[in-house]
């Protein structure tokens, strides 16, 4: 990308002294951030498809141009604003889940265990109200809309693909008579309920703002929700992978 691009250097003159180019750098981190940071909350509110780079840049208050230098043209620029977090929250729950496994020992975890502590890291940054998480978290949800452009949800999926796997192992340690198969569909419905919360959780905040915001958020709430989810996807698992009386093979 442009904005990762190394230009040639000359050697810094007596005059000139080589941290004079500082502030040139801080600058362009600067337009970078001031872009991304705009790109996705337009991108989490109105799609991709929804969202134009001249949109983006009329937003933030920046020439076209800049975004056609930094990135080189909408695509990039959705990849770069869908990844720059994913490692973060990658690391966030990975770190949640050993925390759980820890505190039990050897003793397996529950289905419950699990779901929240997946959910954890996501509802305390919308708990704390960061706007940037709370776009980010938004901007996921989007990703069902994109099946098929996977190429620009790979920036999350390949650095998330971690945590998705470590989940994995634990659900799978939950469910021991379950398949891999039926692991895997566990996981994803779980993630599905994820996005249906979250997205609960914004319309709710858009009835009383016209424009989203952080703050409409309140803390009860989002641990209300939260508590809705651990119990709708804990019932879900159960009904997906623990046969029934009346249908023991399922």
């Amino acid at each position: 990308m442009p904005s990762r691009s190394t230009h040639a250097a000359r050697a810094p003159t007596t005059d000139e002294p080589a941290r004079a180019s500082a502030p040139v750098a801080l600058a362009r981190r600067t337009t970078v951030e001031r872009i991304l940071d705009t790109a996705e909350e337009l991108f989490a509110r109105h799609g991709y498809f929804g969202t134009s780079i001249r949109d983006i840049m009329q937003a933030c208050g920046l020439e076209f141009s800049l975004a056609r230098y930094h990135f080189g043209n909408k695509d990039a620029l959705f990849r770069e604003a869908i990844g720059r977090r994913a490692g973060a929250i990658s690391q966030q729950v990975i770190a949640s889940l050993d925390a759980l496994l820890d505190s039990l020992g050897d003793a397996p975890p529950s289905t419950a265990a699990i779901v929240t502590a997946l959910s954890a890291p996501a509802f305390e940054h919308l708990k704390s109200g960061e706007r940037g998480w709370h776009n980010y978290l938004r901007l996921l949800t989007q990703n069902s809309c994109l099946r098929e452009r996977p190429d620009l949800t790979a920036p999350f999926y390949d650095q998330y693909s971690p945590a998705a796997a470590r989940y994995r192992q634990a659900f799978a340690l939950a469910l021991p008579e379950a398949d891999p198969d039926t692991v895997r569909l566990v996981q994803r419905f779980v993630e599905s309920v994820f996005h249906l919360v979250l997205n609960e959780l914004y319309a709710r905040a858009a009835k009383s703002n016209a424009q989203v915001k952080a703050s409409a958020l309140s803390p009860a709430e989002v641990e209300r929700m939260r508590t809705y989810l651990v119990r709708f996807a804990v019932g879900g698992i159960d009904s997906l992978a623990r046969p029934t009386p009346d249908n023991p093979d399922s």
